[in-house]
């Protein structure tokens, strides 16, 4: 996955991204709506990545980091994950601090959504924690709706939304 917006670029990640990777995992945010992943030092980070890269490989799509066109500085991951509960994939975000409140999650799901319909998919998934009312929002203001609750091991009872394409 290769995408492009108007000012930002989704890449795979890389071994070069373990620092930020780090960063992000340790972000009060993060911690609080997505949950410890157990990403305590840059070699956590680097098998973070190494995990992600595999599963990219394994289906065709994945994770990906948010690059600033403008700076190439990064500014979070957005992509797609396999839940294995749906035949579609689920759509994930998060972004460092430096990211926020700037419509750049809005701008990489969007172009990550292009780049699901363009790949077939006729619906996708989202998962917030039940107090992420941004994330709640953004997903709604994307066109997604709400469609009840998803609990599974490792994470909390998350309020679960669908796309239809």
């Amino acid at each position: 996955m290769n995408i492009v917006t108007p000012r930002l670029r989704l890449r795979p990640l890389s071994l070069d991204d373990k620092h930020w990777i780090l960063t992000l995992n340790r972000d009060p945010l993060w911690l609080k709506f997505i949950g410890c992943k157990s990403i305590f030092t840059l070699q956590d980070a680097c098998d973070y990545i190494a995990r992600t890269n595999a599963q990219r490989d394994e289906w065709g799509y994945g994770l990906c980091a948010v690059v600033c066109q403008s700076t190439g500085n990064p500014l979070g991951v957005c992509g797609l994950f396999n839940r294995f509960s749906f035949r579609c994939p689920d759509l994930g975000f998060a972004l460092l601090p430096e990211g926020r409140g700037k419509g750049v999650a809005n701008e990489a799901c969007q172009g990550v959504m292009a780049w699901a319909k363009q790949q077939g998919f006729d619906f996708l998934t989202a998962m917030t924690h039940p107090h992420n009312v941004a994330s709640q929002q953004l997903l709604v203001g994307l066109g997604f709706h709400k469609h009840g609750f998803y609990a599974d091991k490792g994470f909390d009872v998350q309020h679960l939304y669908w796309l239809k394409f």
